[in-house]
């Protein structure tokens, strides 16, 4: 423990709104703190957090399990786009969800200026163990002075939800160069139809050096800067997709406004990979050539990031998981 902690967790206010509501939905509570103010505007709420349950199981610890694992916490209000006090538009751009650890100490200072400024703790909310709370912080855009509050006024926020992920596992073959059909049933219980339009594989590493060609690159960085990202994404693809191989376009249309993630059996039979030195992630999306597919729906692409030969004619892989788009609401407290 050294003062330098103390300073970097230190907070100087232009201004301080305390809010002090609890909002309830489906037996859980989340409860608003209030906004501070500095160089710019800050929403803070406290919600109950569950740590993820345990994983310790038997069998390979393969890519497949892994996925399946993958369970992000839902934030209740994370993904808040509007919070209106009465008549008061406040837009939130963005945020984060930290767990309530107790070595926190700007999240104490926080917690102490929304007292002196007249926060009293709801009761429901004392006796809770931090262990089991998340604080969530919401970045307000354009914020120049707090709007005024009072108990009576209503509060109106709008969620805007990241799409909801449901996992499938429905095998299917693709094969380079030509289409295919299939269908699948949703968690709704309904027939969804998926055409496969083009199965292309990728050459990774020309499709970079082509990238780098682009001459507007060099009116919005500096050749420092682009020589720095030329080394990561070189050190990504080496890692990833040796030079040689290749990765695996898909262009499909849905009957649904669905999302589709393919993954080759090979992958999710295979356990992660320990790399030596710095680890590299790359994330490659497919854009489709054109909007709409040969059956009239939106075209849409998904990249399979298995390395394979340039050879390579079939691919035995996976509809492994879809993404539900979730719709706009909001609620008033």
């Amino acid at each position: 423990m050294n003062f330098s902690l103390l300073e970097n967790s230190h907070s100087k206010w232009r201004d301080i709104l305390v809010i002090g509501k609890t909002a309830e939905r489906d037996g859980r509570k989340c409860h608003i703190i209030g906004i501070t103010l500095s160089d710019e505007a800050k929403l803070y709420m406290i919600e109950p957090y569950m740590e993820p349950e345990s994983r310790n199981r038997k069998g390979p610890r393969n890519h497949r399990r892994m996925l399946k694992e993958h369970e992000s916490h839902e934030y209740s209000y994370l993904h808040c786009s509007d919070f209106c006090l009465g008549g008061e538009h406040l837009k939130i751009q963005g945020g984060m969800g930290s767990p309530m650890y107790s070595d926190n100490y700007g999240m104490f200072q926080l917690f102490f200026d929304m007292m002196s400024a007249g926060w009293t703790i709801p009761q429901w909310l004392k006796d809770m163990d931090w262990d089991n709370l998340m604080l969530l912080t919401l970045n307000m855009a354009d914020v120049e002075k707090l709007p005024g509050f009072t108990p009576q006024m209503p509060i109106t926020i709008t969620h805007s939800p990241n799409p909801i992920q449901h996992i499938i596992e429905k095998t299917v073959t693709l094969n380079t160069g030509k289409t295919h059909s299939f269908c699948f049933m949703d968690h709704h219980g309904d027939e969804v139809f998926c055409h496969i339009n083009s199965v292309a594989l990728i050459d990774v590493w020309k499709n970079t050096e082509e990238e780098w060609k682009d001459p507007k690159l060099a009116e919005r960085f500096s050749p420092e800067q682009l020589k720095e990202a030329a080394k990561h994404r070189h050190d990504a693809l080496e890692q990833c997709c040796p030079k040689g191989m290749c990765y695996i376009g898909i262009e499909y249309e849905c009957s649904k406004n669905y999302d589709l993630t393919f993954h080759s059996r090979q992958y999710l039979k295979s356990r992660p990979e320990i790399h030596q030195g710095s680890s590299h992630f790359l994330m490659m999306h497919l854009k489709p050539r054109q909007e709409t597919g040969t059956h009239g729906l939106p075209l849409k692409g998904c990249v399979i990031q298995t390395p394979v030969p340039p050879d390579t004619t079939q691919i035995p892989a996976e509809l492994f998981l879809y993404h539900e788009k979730a719709d706009e609401w909001t609620e008033t407290i």
